[in-house]
């Protein structure tokens, strides 16, 4: 079983990190986006119409995988200057909270964001404005993401040590 647990624990590590090298390439793309449209504004007078939809999506799958890699890293804020000093009981319990904290705010982004994600689809959303993008498969991204966000947060509380 602990040699299972071990597999599941790499597995998960694997595409956190993975995903997570991928996505960050792209800033690069938003940054070719919005160049291209200060070049079209700017100097052609010309802006383009799909720019700022475009970044959006792209900044808001950066995030998403972004929360997962830095959390499969363990590089999110923490603020340490009353931790540090807690017995190792009291710091068994806080990460205890934190579990639970995560577990229960990722349960309810994936429970709510797929259900905003089928409709989504059923409706073939798309963004308004002149440039209409299809919406639906960020949204249907989003509680996807939020699984491998709680798998990885599982893996975090059950893998590391115990202070």
């Amino acid at each position: 079983m602990e040699k299972i647990l071990r597999a599941f624990f790499s597995l998960i590590d694997k595409v956190s990190d993975k995903s997570g090298k991928i996505v960050c390439y792209g800033v690069f793309l938003m940054m070719v986006v919005t160049t291209w449209d200060i070049i079209g504004r700017e100097v052609f007078k010309r802006p383009v119409v799909w720019g700022w939809v475009i970044n959006k999506q792209l900044f808001a799958v950066f995030v998403l995988f972004g929360g997962v890699y830095a959390l499969s890293k363990e590089a999110h804020i923490k603020i340490e200057i009353l931790y540090a000093f807690f017995p190792s009981r009291l710091k068994r319990i806080v990460k205890a909270i934190s579990f639970f904290s995560l577990a229960v705010f990722m349960g309810v982004l994936v429970w709510q964001s797929s259900w905003m994600g089928i409709n989504s689809l059923k409706m073939r959303q798309v963004a308004t404005g002149s440039f209409h993008l299809p919406l639906y498969p960020l949204k249907l991204l989003i509680p996807l993401v939020g699984i491998l966000f709680l798998l990885e947060g599982i893996v975090v509380f059950l893998k590391r040590e115990d202070p």
